[in-house]
């Protein structure tokens, strides 16, 4: 590990944050033809990471062609018009490179790394594909072939499916309830053409930021980035993210039926909107998360498993993007523990939204402080916080802030979190499983409402 990185992690430790920056030593920022570029040197290893981040991810899709911006991104190595998918692969494995895309609804990012001495025929590569990828037929064909029997196959992963009907009823109408990937009817009309004309926008009217790991030889690359990889950045519209506002709340359950299911899965959350993403909580909501369902000894975990035996594990999670986040609660149980299970949740909700032990609490803020500090071991994965940090228009400093943020957060700061996020008359709920339990769950005073998995494939 870098001898000055390390530092930085020991200094974080020790809540000296401010005695050392690291970030004003090690990392620049430069203009390349319009172009920002975030340079994090380091030089234990000549190896290089380069990240290229679009303010643009799957919002720009229309409905209809939902999922066109993944397929687009994944499909860049399918062909050009000089060389074949199995050249182009063949070429980036012989440097040794790796490369792939992440696509969310705000924006997207396309990564390479490698090592230094390979970065000109890697990146000469990369910046050809960007300029001349033509997206073969065949190859589209294949690709989406692939994700449609991966959506029709969903009914035999519960959990993935629950996960999925969770996300759109939780977003429904917020503008986010489609999924990156797209649906089975947006998949099937996407063609070629359609992939082209993204890659186009993607080139010309998307804003890029570059950021870039790795000893000074590699900004050698900005020969190749300016000059081959051809990207516009004059006249870019400032892109519009939807403003979530909060939904209406039906308090109904949504029961998801799917045949002869021996567990239930449960889900329980709700949207973030955008005046809540943007208010100075983030650590405290993630410090929420991390108390009520990131551990062993996490309420949810010492309640539903240890202390009742109602599940094998549960989760919490508070999630954050630029203008939407979300908040939610996720387990299973066996069929006959169901309203056991939900009661117990309600009363975990209930109790934590009051009172928190001293105890569990300072085992909790430890906890989250040290995964906090392995989450910047790596320096590749300070460069996506980087990246991360610039979507969401936060200041760099504020990763040197967590630690003490959180050692001043009060029993009585944690309480009223828990309320505002995991409340359970602002949740939407979603439970997957065999349809015999809707019964038992209205004599019990649930408002029921049975949904079929194939609509929101």
């Amino acid at each position: 590990m870098n001898k000055n990185f390390l530092l930085f992690t020991l200094i974080l430790t020790s809540q000296f944050t401010h005695a050392v920056n690291y970030i004003d030593e090690n990392v620049k920022k430069y203009n390349w033809n319009g172009i920002e570029v975030v340079w994090l040197e380091d030089d234990s290893l000549p190896t290089y990471d380069i990240s290229i981040y679009f303010n643009q991810g799957a919002l720009g899709d229309t409905k209809t062609l939902a999922g066109r911006t993944e397929i687009m991104f994944n499909q860049l190595t399918s062909g050009t018009k000089k060389y074949t998918q199995k050249e182009i692969i063949e070429s980036l494995e012989f440097y040794g490179a790796r490369y792939g895309s992440n696509v969310t609804h705000e924006y997207a990012d396309f990564s390479v790394s490698g090592l230094v001495k390979d970065y000109i025929p890697t990146m000469k590569m990369v910046c050809h594909l960007f300029q001349e990828a033509t997206f073969p037929e065949k190859e589209l064909a294949i690709l989406k072939q692939r994700v449609l029997s991966s959506l029709e196959s969903v009914v035999t992963n519960h959990s993935a499916l629950a996960n999925h009907v969770f996300r759109f009823e939780s977003l429904n109408s917020t503008g986010f309830e489609t999924p990156v990937g797209g649906n089975i009817h947006s998949i099937k009309k996407i063609e070629s053409k359609h992939l082209k004309s993204r890659l186009d926008e993607i080139n010309s009217k998307v804003n890029k930021r570059i950021y870039i790991k790795g000893p000074k030889k590699i900004l050698g690359v900005k020969k190749i980035i300016t000059e081959d990889c051809g990207w516009k950045t004059k006249n870019i519209a400032k892109m519009e993210y939807p403003f979530v506002e909060k939904p209406v709340m039906n308090e109904e359950i949504i029961f998801v039926d799917v045949p002869k299911a021996n567990q239930v899965q449960i889900r329980i959350g709700r949207v973030l909107t955008s005046g809540e993403v943007n208010e100075d909580k983030k650590e405290l909501k993630a410090f929420a998360a991390k108390f009520m369902g990131g551990g062993f000894t996490s309420r949810l975990i010492q309640e539903l498993r240890v202390k009742r035996g109602l599940t094998y594990s549960a989760s919490a999670y508070s999630s954050e993007q630029k203008m939407y986040g979300r908040a939610g609660i996720n387990t299973f149980t066996r069929n006959d523990k169901i309203l056991d299970t939900l009661e117990t949740i309600k009363e975990v909700i209930r109790s934590s939204s009051q009172e928190i032990a001293k105890d569990t609490f300072q085992i909790s803020k430890n906890n989250i402080k040290g995964n906090y500090l392995l989450s910047l071991e790596s320096t590749s994965d300070f460069l996506k916080n980087l990246m991360f940090f610039d979507h969401i228009n936060r200041d760099y400093d504020e990763i040197y802030e967590f630690i003490e943020t959180i050692n001043n957060v009060k029993e009585a700061d944690l309480a009223k979190i828990i309320k505002e996020l995991y409340g359970w008359k602002n949740q939407t709920i979603v439970l997957l499983g065999d349809k015999s339990l809707i019964k038992d769950l209205v004599k019990a005073g649930y408002k029921v409402r049975r949904v079929d998995y194939k609509s929101y494939l």
